[in-house]
């Protein structure tokens, strides 16, 4: 038996009888920061203490993020330096705030599209009509593929967590759902090859001229990390975000007075709620971290949503603090590995609460919730009664 059984921990959460994971980390964070897991995702150490989090984000070397989870490996998130920071210098500039600005107009004609029926009926599962679909159709833009092409992503998606579970990174099962998206990754870098354009995939394609051409696998892996990180963490991130003004019409009421505050909301339910609660590493070395000694070849899964909720970190961490500053999260990861997609998440659940807003008067829980097992925390059926402006 190992120390900590997230499962275990994550199952008053599943059912809906907390509404937060901040009990499923507080004994262990306080007796193992550095935690044994067996059974789970093929054992791992978990790193539950903000600090020795950051540490080991840091750490590179000693703790490498070359864990192929599909078929495919999937830079620059599969990858270490030095040829880490080649693919960010290519995918870097098109999450710029000037390459996404123009991505907010068709944004919200998407929100407004998705969210007229919740409204006409007065209600629904906001997940299945809204979270769901509404990052597809950002991926869709960024990656200018058809806009129709939002129901194959997130079918596939959906498979991903259906599938997968928790096997091992590199598990037969998970290559196997990985291989059903190639012909689809495949279709479009073949489409950018024959008619280029002045979009992300075109550029991978065209790539860079001090460095080697990139291969059709690379290529592949690329997209499909793109589109992979890009669904399911904002999907449950909005989810996270709207459930918690759901239940809380006091702070529903702050921001319609206030939108300029939305922003600040979305940090702190990342950080309470962080979408994506770990990521693994693979120790590259014998080691030691937070008194534990860690094999080299062993996994080791950096726990961010136990780090967001450390007293040694945040001041009354549990609490909801909508004027929390500075709000130092690592929701969104720590180091080189930062989530490069962040500022496209952030625009896009920023619009999907501007949107909702101020389209109601009110909007609360309207039955039972679905939500996925751990390490993921986000609502997968999220019935609402809504009050239309």
């Amino acid at each position: 038996m190992g120390d900590w059984d997230p499962n275990g921990a994550w199952r008053s959460l599943q059912r809906d009888e907390t509404a937060d994971a901040a009990s499923a980390y507080a004994e262990a964070r306080g007796t193992c920061p550095v935690a044994r897991v067996d059974g789970v995702l093929g054992g791992f150490w978990a790193v539950l203490d903000h600090d020795l989090l950051v540490e080991a984000a840091l750490a590179t070397g000693t703790f490498s993020n070359v864990v192929p989870f599909f078929n495919t490996r999937r830079p620059p998130l599969e990858c270490d330096p030095p040829e880490h920071r080649f693919y960010r210098r290519l995918l870097n500039p098109y999450f710029s705030r000037e390459r996404l600005a123009p991505m907010e107009a068709p944004l919200r004609r998407f929100a407004a599209e998705l969210l007229e029926p919740l409204l006409a009926d007065g209600g629904g599962d906001y997940a299945e009509s809204f979270s769901h679909p509404f990052p597809t159709r950002a991926l869709c833009l960024l990656l200018s593929a058809p806009d129709d092409d939002w129901k194959l992503i997130n079918a596939w998606s959906k498979r991903v967590d259906e599938v997968g579970g928790q096997s091992p990174p590199g598990s037969p099962e998970r290559i196997a759902v990985g291989e059903e998206l190639r012909p689809y990754l495949t279709g479009l870098i073949e489409a950018r090859r024959a008619d280029p354009g002045d979009d992300l995939v075109s550029c991978l394609v065209n790539g860079d001229p001090e460095l080697p051409p990139l291969d059709d696998d690379l290529l592949a892996g690329i997209v499909m990390m793109l589109v992979s990180a890009g669904h399911n963490t904002t999907t449950s991130a909005i989810g996270n975000a709207v459930l918690r003004l759901a239940r809380d019409a006091s702070l529903q009421a702050r921001l319609r007075g206030d939108p300029a505050l939305v922003p600040a909301f979305v940090d702190e339910t990342i950080r309470l709620d962080a979408p994506q609660q770990a990521m693994r590493r693979i120790a590259a070395e014998d080691t030691e971290l937070g008194g534990r000694e860690i094999a080299a070849g062993e996994f080791v899964w950096l726990v961010f949503g136990s780090a967001n909720l450390d007293p040694a970190a945040f001041d009354n961490p549990e609490e909801f603090d909508l004027d929390r500053s500075p709000n130092r999260h690592v929701g969104f990861g720590r180091g080189i590995h930062l989530c490069i997609g962040a500022p496209l998440a952030r625009l896009e659940i920023r619009i999907a609460l501007e949107e909702l807003l101020a389209s109601t008067t009110a909007f609360a829980v309207a039955g039972e919730l679905g939500r996925p097992a751990w390490p993921r925390l986000g609502v997968d059926r999220l019935p609402l009664t809504i009050a239309r402006a």
